[in-house]
């Protein structure tokens, strides 16, 4: 009774115990020694054998002799099934076979080519239809942990997103629909660019120069940027990061150092320890003040800050705000190898997502 189309050859179990088998006589054929200890072992085993009930199968040699080969070319591979075939012929003609003839020899040594030529074919074969089983292995669950993954980064994104649409709804007072709009879409926009570039690093992780620059594309020449930027953030971090950068570059168009010509921005990125020390200090604005209300701003800068931050540091001294933040995480790695990403200085096309700038600061600057 043949199978049906539906109805596999093997079930589940004797897939696994098939391949075991298979994938142990590949292990043992990278021992040449076993090997070959293997062939003479065989046809030891089948020439006593066959010395044992010569009498009941008189004048049929090689009954137990190609066993044997199969044996020891399918276990030990090529070189152990010809030694197999060799001993074989000599045990045969020394016990069994009283006449020597050429022709005779000659049939026999194809015949054994053949066999041992075949299975090595087979044992070929096989080792390629072991290396695509694990190919497809290593990919479905390489597929297994991309999806968990991206269900993982998914998550955190709406818990992210759900955050941002909390801390911008104003607690008291009338809401302006404009202002709120406004508002999420900036915010939403700066998380948008930060996962593309999370997405675009292919799980490598995400230059922390390469997010710094995508926030103050527009404002390379007021910015200075010193220290360590050699580090590589993970997926939950860079999201995190960016929104306390993109905080600080909208509060500075409003009200700091970016609202003027003459202001600067220095920011320092400081490793040490597995700690990365965070400093933003401006200055040549217009004199700040601390907020008398707590915003949205104020919470990213504060409560949120200090959710992935063992130190959050905040100082609005009139010449300029120093916010420092230290960061302890298994999401900050160093990538000494890897060339640091320059933050250009020439003003470039500006892409949509960093047309966000040029808007807010086009607000700000406007009578």
């Amino acid at each position: 009774m043949q199978p049906s189309p539906s109805q596999p050859p093997f079930n589940k179990i004797g897939a696994a115990v098939a391949v075991r088998v298979l994938q142990a006589t590949k292990e043992l054929r990278r021992h040449p020694f076993f090997g070959y200890t293997m062939a003479i072992v065989t046809i030891g085993l089948a020439t006593l054998l066959q010395w044992a009930v010569r009498s009941q199968y008189d004048g049929t040699p090689f009954l137990t002799i190609y066993p044997a080969i199969i044996v020891a070319a399918l276990i030990g591979g090529r070189g152990p099934g010809f030694l197999a075939a060799i001993l074989a012929g000599g045990s045969q003609w020394t016990w069994f076979i009283p006449v020597l003839h050429w022709f005779a020899v000659a049939s026999y040594a194809l015949d054994a080519t053949i066999c041992v030529m075949l299975i090595d074919y087979i044992n070929r074969t096989l080792d390629l239809l072991l290396a695509h089983i694990d190919r497809e292995k290593q990919a479905k669950q390489h597929q297994s942990i991309l999806a968990k993954e991206l269900h993982h980064r998914i998550q955190n994104l709406f818990t992210v997103i759900q955050g941002v649409i909390r801390f911008s709804l104003p607690g008291d007072g009338i809401v302006q629909v404009a202002a709120l709009r406004e508002c999420l879409m900036d915010r939403l926009q700066s998380m948008s660019a930060a996962n593309r570039a999370i997405t675009d690093s292919m799980g490598d992780g995400v230059h922390l120069r390469d997010l710094i620059g995508g926030e103050i594309r527009g404002f390379e020449t007021q910015f200075e940027i010193g220290g360590n930027g050699q580090l590589l953030l993970g997926a939950q971090l860079t999201q995190d990061l960016s929104l306390i950068l993109h905080e600080l570059v909208t509060n500075a168009l409003k009200y700091g150092a970016l609202s003027a010509p003459q202001g600067r921005v220095s920011l320092r990125l400081d490793w040490a320890d597995g700690v990365l020390t965070f400093t933003w200090q401006e200055r040549g604005g217009p004199p700040v003040a601390e907020p008398k209300g707590s915003g949205f701003g104020s919470r990213i800068l504060g409560t949120f800050a200090r959710s992935f931050s063992r130190k959050v540091e905040a100082s609005y001294a009139p010449a300029g705000l120093r916010y420092t933040l230290q960061i302890e995480s298994d999401q900050i790695s160093s990538a000494q190898s890897a060339e640091p990403p320059r933050v250009s200085t020439r003003v470039p096309v500006l892409p949509p997502a960093a047309k966000t700038h040029e808007t807010r600061r086009s607000r700000a600057l406007a009578p």
